[in-house]
């Protein structure tokens, strides 16, 4: 029987799935990744992944909630690398008594170098000293390195928290800051609302969050990458003075300061807008570019007139100088070093009006930014009379310490560097603050100062305990910190350098023991003083009572059982005490939000005790970490270093090839392949690897000291010395460095050179007595 065939047409023919149209298939394609996106932010947030996104966390302490201030909040705008946290603070309910004042900026309102004898600490103490029925609360909202992007935000934070008062202390981070001209090209970054929308993407999506944290997980890990570099971070920030962003960073200035102004009136807080003192006569620019378009030969001309007016004014002839320079001037006015000197030669002659203004004009051509220039000031300023009809009041700290000063010139009378104020410049703008916060708020129960400014300012220093030791303690840490860039490429570097070596030999041989008196005057007055609190447990450390120092730590997390800072000084204590175990509970304990993870705990301790000397529980701390955490590279160059002092040397070997092959250019690791091969006494090899630690980390005083003491065995004496006394300009406190270079002084019959490097040595060995 004959097959038969069906037609395929009609009804045998099979229907095809009609495609839904073009705009249904787009929509999709936009709309897939959005839901899946929006699902997996809903799927961490329920998880709880992530750091919180305020700036004040809620923690229940006894029975009621204290708000803890997030150390964790500037990650939301930074990597974590360039991220510092804030200062802590716990704020309790508000009694109707109290008057709250937040403070809001950058570094120089926080305090650098040390919080604890800032702006606002010493503000607290003169506001609380002249109160009569109140008491004020004077929070520290400002962080290092943020900007008014990122303080807008914090003063939406710090309005639930029943302000009275915020204090604006900000501007010298508007450029180099987050979000600054330098982060986004021209066209993106004149759109405010382009440059909030991407902050407020990157704070609240907790899947960045998730592809950062996985993206650290991969790579190796450790000191090399986390390690806070300061200024160094932004060097490639320069923007000249032309750079039209400029007009859009002052703009967005104007506009965040607005907006920070209206956030304080709709919570009916007072608003006190400062201007920020800039250090002008002692602080040279960090970057200076000449004008586009300079042709070869004037450029030649150029510096011609610019190093014969160096060479004069280094002779004294500053009228020469001033000549030599005004020829170049002619040629270029855009080189911000140029008018520094011309500013100097001014000074020298008398002639201030003129000096002060080639001072702005080269802080204004800075083309590194650190310093907020004369259009920042003017932002500041006209921001205060636009709204002074409305209760803003400015208090202008830079002409009101300019004032202080004999001069008329600010420098480094009142500051440590660039735009942090020292303790009696900081006294000096409290002092000026607490003024113009009696006349704002008259219900305040502020009295008129009845004790002289000498007076006030003896008793800031006493309630503080800044006394001879934090002297020593800070100056040593503002020179490490002008040993590097963008210091180190100033003008005149060097002998800035020695001047302030000679200040810290001076506090060094002043250098008082610990006065544990005055640290328990001063607690009693403050019981709850996290600062004062630290003092004393490390007077009782370092005195010989670690069991004191205990007890001070566990009573004060009896009342502050949040407080991570005096966490961190109890497990230390415990740690050095053997408790090792009990001191990674304190660390890890649920009783704080900012708790440690059990491996972070590890290298906590471990670093303690490698700093401290205690090598055999540093070496055990490392040898679990290695367990744990085989890829870090901190725990590998410990490891080797332990390694090292029990003279195992195969075994140090073999962590500094596998932290090198991890990271060939760790500086850690290659110095101490350095002493590897010193120990293997091949001072050849180890000079190598030494020098190479030095290319890496040109301000790295122990590659200097390691290159010079094999050129001592190698009998290369200039090279020895030359590498000896660059180890001392970047550590002046480095005893070994001394030693060695008296040897070779009184080897060579240079008994006076011999004795000057002894005495050093010995200056820096001795600790006072307790």
């Amino acid at each position: 029987m004959a097959a038969k065939h069906k037609s395929r047409s009609g009804e045998d023919r099979p229907v095809s799935a009609k495609k839904p149209a073009l705009w249904k298939r787009l929509l999709a394609m936009i709309l897939s990744p959005i839901l899946f996106l929006g699902l997996a932010e809903l799927a961490l947030s329920l998880a709880g992944y992530g750091y919180p996104k305020g700036f004040f966390i809620p923690w229940k302490v006894g029975g009621w909630t204290v708000y803890l201030v997030n150390q964790h909040y500037c990650e939301h705008f930074v990597p974590k690398a360039l991220s510092r946290a804030p200062e802590s603070c716990a704020l309790e309910p508000k009694e109707p008594s109290k008057v709250r004042v937040f403070v809001l900026g950058s570094s120089a309102a926080y305090g650098d170098p040390d919080p604890a004898y800032g702006f606002c600490r010493q503000l607290e103490v003169l506001l609380n000293e002249h109160a009569i029925g109140t008491s004020f609360e004077v929070i520290n909202a400002a962080v290092t390195a943020m900007n008014s992007h990122v303080a807008r935000r914090i003063a939406r934070d710090c309005a639930t928290q029943k302000p009275d008062l915020f204090i604006v202390f900000m501007g010298n981070n508007e450029v180099i800051g987050p979000y600054g001209p330098p982060t986004l090209p021209a066209s993106l970054y004149s759109s405010r609302w382009f440059i909030n929308a991407c902050i407020t993407a990157k704070k609240e999506s907790r899947v960045g969050r998730l592809l950062k944290d996985l993206n650290q997980s991969l790579g190796v890990h450790g000191a090399d990458q986390s390690k806070w570099q300061g200024m160094e971070s932004f060097l490639t920030s320069r923007i000249v003075a032309e750079d039209p962003r400029l007009q859009d960073c002052y703009r967005h200035f104007r506009d965040n300061l607005d907006d920070i102004i209206e956030t304080a009136q709709g919570c009916r807080a007072g608003v006190l807008l400062c201007t920020v003192p800039i250090n002008i006569q002692s602080c040279a620019p960090f970057g200076s570019e000449h004008k586009a378009g300079l042709a070869a030969e004037s450029l030649a001309q150029w510096d011609q007139a610019f190093q014969e007016g160096r060479g004069l004014e280094q002779k004294g002839d500053h009228a020469g100088a001033l000549a030599a320079y005004e020829k170049a001037r002619q040629i270029d006015d855009a080189y911000a070093d140029l008018m520094f000197c011309m500013g100097r030669c001014l000074a020298a002659l008398g002639r201030t009006d003129e000096a002060r203004r080639a001072f702005v004009e080269a802080r204004d051509r800075d083309v590194l930014r650190f310093r907020a220039d004369s259009s920042i000031l003017r932002v500041i300023r006209d921001t205060a009379q636009a709204w002074s009809a409305k209760g803003v009041r400015l208090l202008d700290l830079d002409a009101h310490l300019e004032g202080r000063t004999s001069d008329h010139l600010l420098g480094d009378g009142l500051l440590v560097d660039h735009v942090h104020l020292n303790f009696r410049g900081n006294f000096w703008a409290a002092l000026a603050a607490m003024e113009q916060i009696r006349r704002m708020m008259p219900k305040a129960g502020l009295t008129e100062p009845a004790r002289s400014e000498d007076e006030l300012f003896d008793l800031c220093r006493k309630r503080l305990v800044y006394d001879s030791r934090e002297q020593y303690r800070l100056a040593m840490e503002m020179y490490r910190r002008k040993t590097i860039s963008p210091f180190a490429e100033q003008l005149d570097h060097d002998a800035h350098l020695a001047v302030l070596r000679e200040e810290l030999v001076h506090l060094r041989r002043v250098m008082g023991p610990h006065d544990l008196a005055a640290i328990e005057d001063a607690i009693r007055r403050r019981p709850l003083d996290t600062y004062l609190i630290l003092r004393r447990g490390q007077a009782l450390m370092e005195t010989g009572r670690p069991r004191d120092a205990v007890d001070v730590y566990r009573n004060a997390l009896d009342a502050k059982p949040y407080d991570m800072r005096i966490r961190s000084a109890l497990a230390q204590a415990l740690t050095q005490g053997g408790a090792r175990g009990e001191a990674v509970k304190v660390l890890t304990s649920k009783q704080t939000p900012d708790r440690l993870s059990h491996r972070d705990a590890l290298l906590l301790l471990g670093a303690r005790c490698a700093e401290s000397g205690n090598l055999p529980e540093a070496t055990s701390i490392y040898e679990e970490l290695s367990r744990i955490d085989p890829k870090n590279l901190d725990v590998l160059v410990n490891q080797a270093a332990a390694a090292s002092q029990r003279e195992d040397l195969p075994a140090m070997k073999r962590h500094l090839d596998k932290a090198l092959s991890l990271a060939p250019d760790s500086v850690l690791a290659v110095t101490n392949m350095g002493n590897y091969y010193a120990k293997q006494k091949m001072p050849v090899e180890a000079r190598k690897w030494f020098a190479k630690a030095a290319e890496l980390d040109p301000y790295s005083p122990f590659a200097r000291i390691g290159i010079g003491i094999q050129s001592v065995r190698l009998q290369e004496w200039d090279t020895a010395i030359e590498h000896l006394r660059q180890a001392i300009v970047l550590k002046p406190d480095f005893v070994e460095a001394y030693l060695l270079l008296a040897a070779i002084d009184e080897q060579a019959g240079r008994k006076d050179e011999a004795k000057k490097y002894q005495d050093l040595a010995s200056l820096f060995r001795l600790s006072p007595q307790p």
